[in-house]
């Protein structure tokens, strides 16, 4: 028996740790287009004022060969014969048994009119490095794009001593994992702190003069030293356009992330798994589902037999001085209920969106207390009637929830996926 992992990133390693669960011997060979360990992109902005990659290391070398992992790593893949099993790279062939495609995601660079410069990304390693060698003669930077990459570079080279202007296309940052409240809270943040905030608009064009750039906006005209895109990401599934691969935005994978092929699964970033909250497939690029989705391909893969629980947005962040979590589904239809509460004076914030008496999103801002709570709460689709308005107003700790519910939390903790 062969494993073999395309990718480095947590859904790699989630992967490995799977397999290893039941298969402690068989091979497994990780094949990854980057030449480093895995490393954690939320944790990239560190790469601009540092040398050392050490400190955002996903897992070191020694993990590898604990795991006992043959790494093959700069190697591009090219493209997948699935009937014969075999990967075709630029100078290899690689035959598998079963196959765990990890692929991620990469940058969503727009074409600018007029502008033959470069256009920044930092999605990964060599892009951020990139970015911060440009950096060195540059002091005044325009991001494209108001979401989470887009947001936190711009607090990361504010402190810099950068001058940033974030150019958003929406009325709002963050408007896509929140709502026009939260937009509306962060954008006075980021505002307060000394970033230029522009909203509802958009680049036309742009064209270079010197070391200089001008960009015409809808509205405006700006001057620029670089210009970043941050304009999110889009799955990485070059290498298997032309096979029979199921694959709409990203790779269709079912509750045990298996894909349309026998012996191949996926995981992370360059899939779409089903969100029951909006009963669709979508893209859910966040690293604990990665992690986890890997986690469950593993298991699977090396005869195990498990599913991924529920699957849902959850991100953890912090924009200046607001920390900010939210989970699950937070625009709600007609037929849900929503509460929330609001202090201008100290920037809380907490909504809570429930379906037929069950909790099936949450936003916390400024105070992010019992989080966990309601994570688990959405997981356990469980009943919060009772309880809703304790939630609400943060008056409530696991031992007040009622023992039935604590039991069925406990129970989900215990024996879930890792």
């Amino acid at each position: 028996m062969r494993y073999v992992i395309i990718g480095n990133g947590a859904a790699a390693i989630g992967a490995i740790e799977g397999i290893r669960v039941n298969d402690k011997e068989n091979e497994i060979i990780l094949i990854s287009k980057e030449n480093c360990l895995s490393y954690s992109k939320p944790q990239l902005y560190k790469m601009l004022n540092q040398d050392s990659l050490e400190s955002i290391y996903y897992r070191d070398e020694e993990f590898y060969r604990f795991h006992k992992v043959t790494t093959m790593l700069n190697k591009c893949l090219k493209s997948v014969d699935f009937n014969k099993k075999i990967l075709l790279l630029e100078d290899d062939k690689i035959k598998y048994d079963k196959l765990f495609i990890a692929t991620g995601a990469k940058a969503n660079v727009p074409q600018i009119k007029g502008f033959e410069g470069e256009i920044y990304s930092f999605t990964n390693i060599e892009e951020a490095l990139k970015l911060k060698e440009s950096l060195v003669n540059k002091d005044k930077i325009a991001i494209l794009g108001g979401g989470l990459i887009g947001v936190k570079l711009s607090e990361y080279l504010h402190k810099m001593g950068k001058e940033v202007i974030l150019i958003v296309s929406s009325e709002g940052v963050l408007s896509s994992i929140g709502d026009q409240k939260i937009s509306e809270i962060l954008n006075n943040e980021i505002i307060e702190k000394g970033v230029k905030l522009l909203l509802s608009t958009k680049v036309i064009e742009a064209k270079k003069e010197g070391s200089k750039i001008e960009l015409k906006l809808e509205k405006d005209i700006i001057v620029c030293d670089a210009i970043v895109s941050c304009k999110g990401v889009k799955p990485e599934i070059f290498p298997f356009e032309k096979t029979e691969l199921s694959i709409n935005h990203g790779i269709k994978v079912d509750e045990n992330m298996k894909t349309n092929i026998e012996d191949v699964y996926a995981a992370g970033d360059v899939t779409e798994v089903y969100n029951h909250f909006e009963n669709s497939y979508c893209n859910i690029p966040i690293l604990p589902n990665a992690y986890s989705g890997g986690y469950c391909a593993g298991i699977n893969m090396s005869g195990g037999d498990i599913k991924m629980d529920t699957i849902y947005p959850m991100n953890s962040l912090q924009i200046f001085d607001v920390q900010m979590i939210t989970m699950g589904l937070l625009r709600p239809s007609e037929k849900d209920e929503v509460l929330y509460l609001f202090n201008s004076e100290k920037k809380i914030y907490r909504k809570l969106v429930i379906r037929d008496g069950k909790l099936i999103g949450a936003a916390l801002l400024g105070d992010i207390d019992r989080a966990g709570i309601l994570n688990n709460l959405i997981r356990n689709n469980l009943d919060i009637s009772s309880i809703k308005d304790e939630l609400l107003n943060n008056k409530i700790n696991f031992y007040a929830i009622p023992r039935k519910m604590r039991e069925g939390i406990v129970k989900l903790y215990t024996e879930g996926i890792k």
